[in-house]
């Protein structure tokens, strides 16, 4: 009786989470780890939770069973590699942010070989013959006219319309908060592409101003007619329209990071701030790095620049200064090195040790880590702060010279920026200051302190926005009017214009009335005169 009863209950519960289950599709092409690695977190909750998943991307997610599907696009890591030529961005080198935008729409276009391929077609195939319609769509942020274009093609094939949720893997959603009705104050909100805080001089305003307008306008309109020329050619002359609106038309704008790691700023309701979503109880380290990292009487340097910007691409002068600063290291301290090639750095130190891949969270959690030197990813920088390292931030393009920027303003850690690295002087200065100065590593520990609050909540957070869109078809009642209102409304310059003109037309009435009163008066005194 009892295991009939408790079998009645299992099937009731089963029952009713399928009844809320949605069917999610997250299309994220992007082939780059720290772009993927939160929305993939986000993918394992939402089927924990018991959703079904459909997960597009070119990094699959290992033991997530029968309501996960992958699609798998791994091969278009082949374009993100150091060779220069027509199809592949090298993104192992700094680029500029005014040249960053010749970077950026080839890097963002690498959904044109990614949905012709099989595995996609495929897919789509599978989509029209088991008329698949989905509840919701989490669409990359970087390439939204792609991403947006193939959802609404995925929705025509079972005559459906998929609410759009753009996801952002960098502190800001720069396309779609606009877009959305949440205007950048670009007086106090930095573009992430300048090493700007949110304290800017008069200059550093006009600067922003500028360059926001050149990179992330240009970058949209680039971005759209290229778009629409693919689907164009590939789908046919109709298809072109897939493209149209796509910036507007999205429900939400979710973006994995928060106040914290950038800059408290006005965002209305339907942009979401979740934070940090990939962060996890640490794994044990590998048995020779916890020995390693144990006997480190003084403490561990952590050196790594990311999964784009390899330590191996460095120039060799500053290899060479780098060494040569870790050798004079004092006795005690050690450096652990991710190094992108096989075999030690040559001329590497007894105090160094270096390997091709490093497990960041569980080295980051080691309580003998000292300095962490970083490029300046956002979720390094959000590691760093979840597990209080101070840090050494080295920006070379992106997003990376706002994190750092940041990094300066927290005053939790100092950079040093790529040409300085030619100099010995610079790169002990800056290590040594981290390293030795308790203000980075105090402050740093309260940042920590605050961090955990946030975190705690953010998968929460995520799931919920996400399944609220799907369960309401979208989110239009979340959508500020001045989501549809110009930079000139939204400054209420017409109500200003309308001002100045009633009140330069009624002192100007005034004036007129004056000057009339005052010939008036003049005339009559003076025809007094006469008369006497």
């Amino acid at each position: 009786m009892a295991s009939s009863l408790k079998l009645l209950l299992v099937s009731i519960f089963f029952l009713a989470s399928c009844a809320n289950a949605f069917k999610i599709l997250i299309l994220y092409p992007t082939p780059s780890y720290s772009h993927q690695i939160s929305v993939m977190s986000i993918a394992e909750g939402l089927v924990k939770k018991g959703h079904e998943v459909f997960f597009v991307s070119p990094n699959p997610i290992p033991g997530l069973g029968e309501n996960y599907t992958f699609v798998d696009l791994s091969f278009s890591y082949k374009y993100f590699k150091k060779e220069e030529n027509d199809e592949a961005v090298n993104l192992e080198q700094q680029i500029s942010r005014w040249d960053f935008v010749k970077v950026f729409v080839p890097f963002a276009a690498v959904p044109e070989k990614q949905f012709i391929s099989q595995p996609l077609v495929e897919f789509q195939r599978r989509v029209a013959a088991e008329q698949i319609k989905f509840d919701v769509a989490i669409i990359e942020f970087v390439g939204i006219p792609y991403t947006c274009g193939m959802t609404r093609l995925l929705g025509k094939l079972t005559n459906s319309t998929i609410p759009l949720i753009s996801m952002s893997s960098i502190a800001s959603d720069f396309y779609a908060e606009r877009n959305l009705g949440s205007f950048h104050h670009l007086s106090y909100v930095p573009t992430i592409f300048d090493g700007y805080s949110n304290k800017m001089s008069l200059w550093q305003k006009i600067d922003n101003w500028f360059l926001f307008h050149w990179t992330v306008l240009q970058m949209e309109a680039a971005l759209t007619e290229r778009a629409k020329g693919f689907f164009r050619d590939t789908y046919g002359e109709a298809s072109e329209g897939l493209v149209d609106g796509c910036f507007r038309n999205l429900s939400l704008s979710v973006i994995s990071s928060n106040a914290l790691y950038f800059y408290p700023r006005l965002l209305g309701p339907n942009v979401i701030e979740i934070g940090p979503v990939h962060l996890k109880t640490p794994e044990k380290l590998p048995e020779n790095l916890q020995n390693w990292m144990d006997g480190a009487e003084k403490g561990v340097i952590y050196f790594s620049l990311g999964s784009n910007m390899k330590s191996k691409s460095l120039p060799a002068v500053v290899l060479d200064n780098f060494l040569r600063f870790f050798k004079q290291l004092p006795s005690g301290y050690r450096v652990l090195w991710k190094w992108e090639k096989d075999g030690n750095i040559p001329g590497q130190s007894d105090n160094i040790l270096s390997q091709k891949w490093l497990p960041q969270h569980s080295v980051l959690a080691h309580p003998k880590i000292k300095v962490f030197i970083t490029q300046g990813g956002l979720q390094s920088f959000q590691e760093a702060v979840h597990y209080g390292v101070p840090t050494v931030g080295i920006p070379w393009y992106g997003d990376q010279n706002t994190v750092v920027a940041k990094i300066l303003d927290a005053q939790v850690g100092v950079r040093i920026l790529p040409k300085e690295l030619t100099s010995y002087s610079k790169i002990e200065s800056g290590i040594n200051a981290v390293l030795f100065d308790r203000r980075y590593s105090d402050n740093m520990k309260k940042l920590s302190l605050i961090s955990h609050d946030f975190t705690s909540k953010s998968m929460e957070n995520a799931i919920f926005w996400i399944e609220h869109v799907a369960r309401h078809g979208g989110a239009p009642h979340l959508r500020p009017s001045t989501a549809d209102s110009s930079y000139f409304e939204f400054l209420c310059l017409d109500i200003l214009s309308v001002i100045l003109v009633i009140t330069t037309v009624v002192l100007y009435l005034l004036y007129f009335i004056c000057k009339f009163t005052k010939l008036l008066v003049s005339n009559y005194f003076s025809s007094k005169e006469k008369k006497s």
